[in-house]
């Protein structure tokens, strides 16, 4: 490889506070409103314009939340209930939102409520540190390049990018040296349901399920219709049969490898908040291993492509889909896993699977293995029980060679099949949260190393989170 020297260069020092949190996604709205309001001063850069990652921008418009959810997360469905005049926290464990109501209240909670110093546009670069401890953050913005001082860090940049930069050792890859696929999430408007739902109902052949799913997420049409009209989540999934027999009808409209993109996954819809508009959540990247910009780059282009074939097919043979259109796809990538930060302790799926409670526990969750494979072969599923749930360790979210370092969200340290059960909207923003409180806890104390912890106070703290 060819490399280039840089010149030293003097970077100015833009803020000096307690805590330095990498990332505004679900992760990181946690960690920054958990922290200032325990009291500590709070920076937060994010690289988009918006705060909430996956459940805004990438328009992962259904939050996912276990019943034993009941901090943050909680909260924040309620506020956005509020604003909409909705109630669709009764939907738990599967909530619709609207992101750009949930844009609207992240910003008046983090920015106008807890006076957090947010800097979109914001990327980090680099870190300085001195033996175990981050002393210094590298940004980079429209400013050019500036430094952030802190006292404790939080990686919630979903990639681990600043436990990368700084040195910790990572983890990526999973069976078979590949991580889940990644989707990319697309909404269409202008949708006849009823008319949908009317023609499954009078040709249930078509629409028999074909592929692996939840069993809470296998619906009638009946049941769909009655659950938008009630405000409740509704899953219209699969069409792996209709399509099969449209493309077979139809041999030009669409190409062998279209076909192929259509059939990964088949269509799954899900309801929006707003009537006549669904989500679409069923594009898909097989070997995806998501440490390579290149590799990134090309995922992204591809399944933009995929949103407008599967949309193409969907408006030519679905009815109810006529006159409909598409409103957006998601300018952020539905990554579910691609590199996490070695903790004190990596959490497994034994630990998932074997329910495990730990002395130290700061979140419960309910959700199973889930694996996306990318390809026809389709979903694992692994599903709990209704009423089970397992804990994630406090040591899973601090860095093993950090003293000052926290992550949450899906770059916590969790192995493969772990991290798939344990990487949903709410349980990141849980994670986000104890990495907050804990730091502002051990900055109120004077600590200066995470192992510090008074971890029967921070339970104290979390525990609407922990089961």
């Amino acid at each position: 490889m060819d490399y280039i020297n840089v010149e030293m260069r003097k970077i100015p020092v833009v803020a000096t506070v307690d805590v330095f949190v990498a990332g505004g996604g679900c992760a990181g709205v946690g960690a920054a409103i958990a922290a200032s309001r325990d009291g500590a001063s709070v920076f937060l850069a994010e690289r988009m314009f918006y705060l909430g990652g996956m459940m805004t921008g990438g328009l992962m418009s259904k939050i996912a939340i276990a019943p034993q959810n009941l901090g943050l997360a909680t909260e924040l469905i309620k506020r956005f209930d509020e604003l909409q005049g909705t109630s669709f926290l009764k939907s738990r464990p599967e909530v619709p939102i609207d992101p750009e109501a949930a844009k609207f209240v992240l910003d008046e909670i983090i920015v106008r409520e807890c006076g957090v110093d947010v800097r979109f546009g914001t990327t980090v670069t680099g870190v300085v540190k001195d033996g175990r401890r981050i002393e210094a953050v590298i940004i980079n913005s429209i400013e050019g390049e500036q430094a952030v001082r802190a006292r404790y860090c939080i990686d919630c940049t979903g990639d681990g990018q600043l436990g990368y930069l700084a040195g910790a050792q990572c983890m990526k890859e999973g069976g078979g040296s590949y991580s889940s696929s990644p989707t990319l999430m697309f909404r269409i408007g202008g949708c006849d349901l009823d008319r949908t739902f009317a023609y499954m109902e009078e040709n249930p052949d078509l629409f028999k399920q074909s592929y692996t799913t939840y069993e809470r997420h296998i619906m009638s049409p009946e049941k769909c219709r009655e659950n938008i009209k009630n405000g409740v989540y509704a899953h219209i999934a699969d069409f792996i049969r209709f399509i099969k027999l449209r493309c077979e009808a139809n041999p030009d409209m669409f190409s062998a490898e279209e076909q192929d993109m259509l059939l990964r996954r088949g269509i799954l819809m899900l309801n929006q908040p707003a009537p006549g508009h669904v989500l679409l959540n069923c594009t898909t990247v097989a070997k995806y291993i998501g440490d390579s910009s290149q590799e990134i780059s090309a995922a992204m282009t591809d399944m933009r492509r995929q949103c407008h074939v599967i949309y193409r097919f969907v408006k030519a043979f679905v009815p109810g889909f006529e006159n409909s259109y598409i409103m957006d796809t998601a300018s952020l990538m539905g990554v579910r896993e691609s590199r996490r930060i070695r903790g004190d302790y990596v959490f497994t799926q034994e630990d998932v699977e074997n329910l495990r409670r730990f002395d130290d526990a700061v979140c419960s969750n309910h959700g199973g293995v889930e694996i996306h494979k990318g390809s026809r072969d389709g979903i694992e599923i692994r599903e709990l029980g209704e009423y089970d749930f397992y804990d994630v360790p406090y040591r899973a979210i601090i860095s093993c060679d950090f003293d000052n370092m926290y992550m949450a969200g899906r770059c916590f340290s969790a192995v493969h099949l772990a991290l798939s059960a344990a990487r949903n909207i709410a349980y990141c923003c849980a994670l986000g949260e104890a990495a907050g409180a804990a730091s502002a806890q051990l900055i109120k104390a004077g600590k200066e190393n995470v192992r510090d912890i008074d971890m029967e106070q921070l339970k104290k703290r979390l525990e609407k989170n922990i089961g």
